[in-house]
Parts: C-alpha cells; sequence; structure tokens
C-alpha cells in the first residue's frame, strides 16, 4: 500500500495544460507532473480547469474577456525493461471566451506527447519496511503539432490572440526531472521541467517554459487505503514569443506565475483518484494584462 504513496500525480498543477504557451499553459499540453514515480505501467485520465481575465487596449478602447481552458486528457505508460519508463499522452482541448465581442469556443485534440524517462534512484533504507524512500527520475520527450493550430486575425470569429488554440503548430521539446523523499508517514517531492519551443508554419514561436513544484504530503493508511493530503507551491517562467524571429510586444506575450496548491489523493494498491486547487499568489503575466484565476485539476490512474 505504502508503495503507491506517489504512484501518479497529474498535477497541477495542473496541470496537464492550461490556456495558452503564453500564460505558461494551454496549447502546450504538457504536465511536468505526469510521472508515475514508483508504478511502471498505469493508465490515467486527468481533467484541467483553468480561468484567465485578459485586459487589452485595442484601438485606444480597453477590452476585458474571461476565457476558461478545459484540458481533458489520457495518458499511458509502459516499462519495457527495467527503470525505463515510457509515456504517451492525449489532450482534448475545450476553450471558451466571454466578453463585449460575444462568446467564442474552440474544441479539438491538442498536441500528442511522448516521453521516456528513466529511473536513476530508487532507494528504501530504515529497519522498518519503507521507512526511508527517495526516487530520483529524468527524462526528456517531444511534443508533436498534432492539435489545430488556425489563427486569421482578421477572422471576426476566431479570439484575437494565438495561444486561443488546441495546438501550437510547432514540435517541441522536453526535460523534466522528479525527486521524492519520504520519512514514515511525511513527503518530501519537487519537480523540475523546461520546455523548448520551435517556430510554426506560420512563423510563429511560443516562448519556452519552465517549471518548478515543490509539494510536502502526509500519507495516512487506513487498512488497504491510503489518505494523502498535500500543499505545495509551483513557479512558472514563461519566456516572450516571437513571431518570424522579432520579440513579440512585452504587454502580450511571457511573464512569471506562482501559485499556492492544496490536495488529496486517495490511493489503493491499483487505483488513484486525486484533486488538486490551485491559486496565484504572485504573478506578472502579458505585463498585467494577463490575470491568472484559480484553477482545479482531477486525475484518477489505475496501475497494472
Amino acid at each position: 500500500m505504502k508503495k503507491i504513496f506517489i504512484t501518479i500525480l497529474l498535477f497541477p498543477l495542473f496541470f496537464s495544460s492550461k490556456a495558452c504557451d503564453v500564460c505558461g499553459c494551454g496549447t502546450g499540453n504538457f504536465n511536468p507532473f505526469m510521472f508515475p514515480h514508483l508504478s511502471k505501467n498505469f493508465i490515467n485520465f486527468n481533467y484541467q480547469h483553468v480561468h484567465y481575465k485578459t485586459h487589452f487596449l485595442e484601438n485606444g478602447e480597453q477590452i476585458s474577456n474571461e476565457e476558461y481552458y478545459n484540458t481533458f486528457s489520457l495518458a499511458g505508460q509502459y516499462s519495457p525493461v527495467h527503470n525505463l519508463q515510457l509515456m504517451a499522452v492525449v489532450p482534448f482541448q475545450v476553450n471558451r471566451q466571454t466578453g463585449p465581442e460575444g462568446d467564442k469556443s474552440l474544441d479539438g485534440f491538442g498536441d500528442i506527447v511522448f516521453l521516456a524517462n528513466y529511473k536513476l534512484i530508487d532507494q528504501i533504507a530504515g529497519k522498518e519496511k519503507n521507512m526511508l524512500r527517495q526516487t530520483l527520475v529524468a527524462g526528456g520527450g517531444i511534443k508533436f503539432a498534432t492539435g489545430e493550430y488556425h489563427f486569421d486575425e482578421n477572422n471576426l470569429s476566431h479570439v484575437g490572440n494565438s495561444n486561443f488554440q488546441a495546438g501550437t503548430g510547432s514540435t517541441d521539446y522536453l526535460l523534466n526531472a522528479y525527486y521524492s523523499l519520504r520519512y514514515r508517514k511525511i513527503g518530501f517531492t519537487t519537480g523540475l521541467s523546461y520546455k523548448m519551443n520551435t517556430e510554426n508554419k506560420d512563423g510563429y514561436k511560443f516562448g519556452n517554459r519552465f517549471v518548478n513544484v515543490t509539494q510536502v504530503k502526509y500519507v495516512k493508511d487506513i487498512k488497504s487505503v491510503s489518505i494523502i493530503p498535500s500543499i505545495g507551491v509551483m513557479f512558472e517562467k514563461m519566456q516572450q514569443d516571437e513571431l518570424e524571429g522579432v520579440t513579440v510586444d512585452r504587454n502580450r506575450t511571457g511573464g512569471y506565475n506562482t501559485q499556492l496548491l492544496m490536495g488529496a489523493d486517495i490511493n489503493t494498491a491499483k487505483w488513484a483518484i486525486g484533486v488538486t486547487y490551485s491559486t496565484s499568489i504572485k504573478q506578472n503575466l502579458s505585463a498585467g494584462q494577463i490575470v491568472a484565476k484559480p484553477g482545479l485539476n482531477i486525475h484518477l490512474s489505475y496501475s497494472f
């Protein structure tokens, strides 16, 4: 039972995808916490909801919109050899915008991600079984341009930015690392990810993205069930976008967001279900013209 203390976290954070690469989210469809850690094989369903309020000047007039991004992801991992973990993630995006110009929407499959991770450390120590355990996983992968990217700023039926898309239109590269340490009932986890974006066919390049998440967990075992509340912090840093090699206006792209995470998981030997609530504690997205509102992540996984 205790072996699955972090069986699978489709985190935040959250975190499989959010709204747009400019905000460190949505069209990237990459979840840096999607690591099975102690589970060789699994199937996972993840739901991610994020909400942004945007303020932009258009012809001297300030336009405010509410944007909602819902991502449904199906992920699977298979370990063909000892310590090697191969993972695939297929997202489906449901985007909505409300504002003075009316409601707009976009639905569709997003960019598929393939990851290969290697378990560098998996140690158990102490007189009691699982008294002290640490795990280190690292690897990388590719995000393919499978999601639709079709932005026409002259089409009034489209949302007026290049981020409101199912995909980025580019093939991007991912690096990640995850470390966990557990002593008795207390667990500590930290994860890093870096996403290197390339230019798409329209000459647009979303800014590279760095993410760090750190959490503290408490494990309460009740017979064959583990209840795991957690609290943590996630920091996202997004570089500015580029259009045909020229940096896009800083008021439209780039920035950072620091979020407080609060969640809980319920695990059995095979199943894990969890929810994470996120809220920003300090942010500066697109020079303050994009404001991240509270988000929610729900995941369900089966290990085999």
